[in-house]
């Protein structure tokens, strides 16, 4: 996998899936009377192309009626708290109706071929990881300022044309605001694409509504094994899930797989999960991040308040090598070549961190620091 359909919407060669979704029409012109099994029915009928029309509401305002129907009781991860958020009620995540989003702007720390992304980062997250980047907003779900779907999408497009190649959705936790997302999408009018970046513990109800409206997932297989799940991250049954998930997506859209390696988890975390890459989605691109800053609860962890070692990295990078998992064929500068063509006049918070390992972390990374991030990257500096 190269991620040859997303880098053609993303140029604007080809359309993004959340247009065509857009597009289609299901032959129903009201569906707010139907109930929630005939509503998955249609939807999978429209999804395979096996029901056609030109008349109706689109499969875009469906996925929008079932996302809203599922928050009566919510199931949109993992957990199925069934908390009705519609009315206000809220479960693990903390998130009720209404979704906050604590920053968005054009950055430049992701895979190339996302560069420059335009990233939005949700409040509010399914799981409680120790050492969470975004611990503001697990605290505090209305962290930040309101989400508002018509002004949301009018920044979306806004940043488009600033030169964004992609509008990238993250946290927090995307899954938890699948409702505000979707009507986001419905609004925009810029022919950007969609990148999916997430824990990947979303239920199987919130993966068939994302099919056809995302043009690249992006997500973190964070733990190899249930009991670190449950340690680390106060969650349940997660590697399994995460892992149907990763295999469900991989049929019908471009995906990386992501994993942040962890002080003392190369064993019985990064092995596991590399052993599974190898033998389900060898072809799908892999990224190991040495980036692992302590901050948040793992500051007071004496397992993860220290950086990732040399030795761990080394045996690291032999695991994935040993099971030849595509780490680098499919990373290339695709991005560089917009940077020219952004002129942010606007202030971004930076954080810059000099690790315990004498390495430079830098969080939010803009056009701007691109040549002090080229600089220092011979002493040891990792994008966040």
């Amino acid at each position: 996998m190269d991620l040859a359909e997303f880098k053609k919407v993303a140029s604007g060669a080809h359309l993004s899936a959340y247009a065509r979704s857009a597009m289609r029409r299901i032959g129903r012109c009201d569906i707010s009377e139907l109930d929630i099994t005939d509503l998955w029915n249609i939807h999978s009928e429209a999804v395979s192309g096996s029901h056609k029309s030109s008349l109706g509401v689109s499969l875009l305002d469906l996925k929008i009626e079932l996302a809203q129907r599922m928050m009566h009781e919510c199931s949109l991860c993992e957990r199925r708290c069934g908390a009705n958020r519609s009315d206000g009620e809220t479960g693990f995540c903390g998130v009720g109706a209404d979704s906050h989003y604590f920053f968005e702007q054009i950055l430049w720390g992701e895979e190339s071929p996302l560069i420059p992304s335009h990233e939005i980062f949700f409040s509010g997250c399914n799981m409680r990881c120790k050492f969470c980047y975004s611990w503001e907003s697990l605290d505090n779900p209305y962290y930040g300022q309101p989400c508002v779907p018509e002004a949301l999408a009018r920044t979306v497009d806004a940043r488009r044309k600033e030169g964004a190649s992609n509008v990238n959705l993250l946290g927090g936790e995307p899954t938890v605001h699948l409702h505000t997302i979707l009507k986001t999408l419905r609004h925009i009018s810029s022919p950007t694409a969609v990148v999916w970046n997430s824990n990947f513990f979303m239920s199987q109800e919130c993966v068939r509504l994302l099919e056809g409206v995302v043009d690249l997932y992006v997500g973190d297989l964070r733990f190899g094994n249930d009991q670190c799940a449950l340690s680390m991250a106060n969650t349940e049954g997660y590697f399994a899930a995460a892992c149907r998930n990763f295999e469900t997506v991989a049929k019908s859209g471009d995906l990386i797989i992501r994993h942040l390696l962890l002080p003392g988890h190369v064993d019985c975390c990064l092995r596991p999960i590399a052993e599974w890459v190898s033998a389900h989605l060898p072809d799908v691109p892999f990224n190991l991040m040495f980036q692992y800053t302590p901050c948040y609860q793992a500051l007071n962890d004496p397992g993860m308040s220290r950086s990732v070692t040399p030795e761990e990295e080394r045996d690291a990078l032999d695991i994935v090598s040993s099971l030849g998992l595509n780490t680098d064929r499919w990373n290339n500068n695709s991005g560089a070549a917009h940077v020219s063509e952004i002129d942010s006049k606007e202030s971004i918070s930076t954080t810059i961190t000099i690790r315990p390992d004498g390495k430079v972390g830098i969080m939010h990374l803009h056009g701007e620091l691109l040549d002090l991030v080229e600089s220092l990257k011979s002493g040891g500096i990792d994008n966040g």
